[in-house]
């Protein structure tokens, strides 16, 4: 869904915010030349005559995106399967599409297609506390745009999608470390103070209750909160180095078993004998990458 996203951004930037070559050197770097080929193929008319038309073009963009991800569908998820993921972008579009014009793409330079551009930018800082110790950071912002309503504010612009959207998922950026965080790598990805943020959560599977697509603006930060987001960081990386080597004499904080409405996919191993976790950590194999992981890995 995220490369849905930056593909529905990369559309914006061309037929929106009217920057043709920055959205093609934009998609070239995201998607690759011959898969964004592949993808603009299968759009009935690349060009249109309003914001109509432009819809059912969006539409399409997107289904080509999932099509060409190379994602399957698994047997034991019912929800995160492509078909909801193509209802999901119906909503989506839906959603965005007449508020685009309101919203531009960030560009750092718009007689320069080869500019930095507020679409998918990989960021690889390094913290560094007073007493020198530094730690590396790593992630991927979804979106840099301007807010026109608010004097075009630089903004943020984060994706989220989720099984349940209430009240208590909205409420929780109000402290998100993690838009805190990319406030704060944003300062140096694009050189100037960020202190603002756009949510949108969109539902996996639409349910067609009214919050399938749900934007959460503004949501915002301060020098103080990212001043304590680096004391949270640095606190939580020395207790991964702390037990990273015993995990047996880690604490538990079972409050975390059930975080986010569903198991945790360890439960299984942290509930067996000290005998059984030692046998199922000996048949672990490491995980995939993540695309922020994968795009820094040989940095």
């Amino acid at each position: 869904m995220h490369q849905v996203f930056a593909a529905a951004r990369v559309w914006q930037l061309e037929h929106i915010d009217r920057l043709p070559n920055h959205a093609k050197v934009t998609a070239h770097r995201i998607f690759g030349v011959e898969r964004w080929r592949k993808i603009l193929a299968s759009c009935e008319s690349h060009k249109f005559k309003n914001l109509e038309d432009g819809r059912d073009n969006l539409l399409q963009l997107c289904y080509e995106t999932l099509q060409t991800s190379g994602f399957k569908d698994s047997p034991t998820d019912e929800t995160r399967t492509l078909a909801n993921m193509e209802l999901a972008s119906i909503v989506y579009v839906d959603e965005q599409i007449y508020k685009m014009e309101n919203w531009p793409i960030y560009v750092a330079n718009k007689k320069d297609p080869k500019s930095l551009v507020g679409i998918e930018q990989h960021f690889d800082v390094v913290l560094e506390y007073d007493d020198a110790l530094c730690i590396r950071y790593i992630g991927t912002i979804d979106g840099l745009v301007l807010n026109r309503n608010r004097g075009d504010r630089l903004t943020l612009d984060e994706n989220k999608t989720a099984n349940r959207i209430g009240d208590g998922w909205q409420l929780s950026f109000d402290m998100s470390n993690q838009i805190t965080g990319y406030c704060g790598a944003s300062t140096t990805v694009f050189g100037f103070p960020v202190f603002h943020s756009r949510v949108t959560g969109l539902k996996i599977k639409p349910t067609n209750r009214g919050e399938d697509c749900v934007p959460i603006e503004p949501v915002s930060r301060n020098a103080e909160s990212i001043r304590l987001w680096g004391g949270w960081v640095r606190h939580t990386v020395q207790e991964y180095e702390r037990y990273v080597g015993g995990y047996e004499n880690a604490p538990r904080y079972t409050h975390s078993c059930m975080r986010y409405f569903r198991p945790c996919a360890l439960l299984s191993f942290c509930a067996d004998t000290p005998e059984g976790r030692s046998e199922q950590f000996d048949q672990m194999v490491p995980a995939d990458l993540s695309p922020s992981e994968r795009a820094v890995q040989d940095v």
